[in-house]
């Protein structure tokens, strides 16, 4: 494990995984009414395991491919880079591995709150928190907006061809989001699709003026 340049790097196998400090301060970020005690530590904790966890989907269905992954955490998210590209079904596939991952996770999150009696006040806390947040980012991570992984999946299926129409059902979905969260009064939720919608208009944009 190396933790020069404020940088945490370390291995998991052969996956190499870097976590960039912004990553720990998005996670607080997130989650501002757990700063409480010991709840700050053990929601970064849930933070963290969530995201490498889904990473590691991704890793380790690029392994299975063939091909090398590496894995970096960075403001709101993580990122698994393969070697090289894969092809079509099998890049659909990995693209899927990573919500897939999150999911189980979630399940076994649940099974423990359901089968595991007098958990700590703390514990029950901590484990409801890795069912809640792997179920809602795995949902969320398969909405059709690139660079979701639904976005990716959409993009697959359709085709350079379609990129175009892929973008603007992605602008559209992320809008109709942005909507809900100025509703809702959900901030974050509000910021994170409005800037997802405005990124797919301008590949829109950019596309129609080539």
């Amino acid at each position: 494990m190396d933790t020069s340049g404020l940088e945490l790097r370390f291995r998991i196998g052969s996956i190499p995984v870097v976590v960039e400090p912004w990553f720990w301060l998005s996670g607080l970020m997130l989650n501002m009414q757990s700063m409480q005690g010991p709840r700050i530590a053990l929601w970064l904790l849930v933070f963290f395991v969530s995201v490498l966890v889904h990473e590691l989907g991704h890793a380790l269905a690029t392994h299975a491919f063939g091909a090398r992954a590496s894995i970096r955490l960075h403001s709101f998210g993580g990122l698994t880079q393969p070697s090289r590209n894969l092809p079509r079904w099998r890049n659909i596939a990995m693209t899927l591995a990573g919500p897939g991952a999150g999911f189980a996770l979630g399940a076994l999150a649940l099974l423990v709150l359901r089968f595991v009696p007098d958990l700590p006040p703390l514990a029950y806390w901590t484990v409801e928190r890795l069912m809640i947040v792997n179920f809602f980012w795995g949902v969320m991570n398969l909405l059709p907006i690139p660079p979701l992984d639904g976005g990716h999946v959409l993009l697959g299926l359709l085709g350079r061809r379609y990129e175009r129409t892929a973008r603007i059902i992605a602008a559209c979905v992320a809008g109709l989001i942005v909507l809900y969260g100025l509703s809702s009064g959900q901030i974050f939720l509000t910021i994170m699709f409005g800037l997802l919608a405005f990124q797919n208009i301008q590949t829109v944009r950019a596309m129609g003026s080539h």
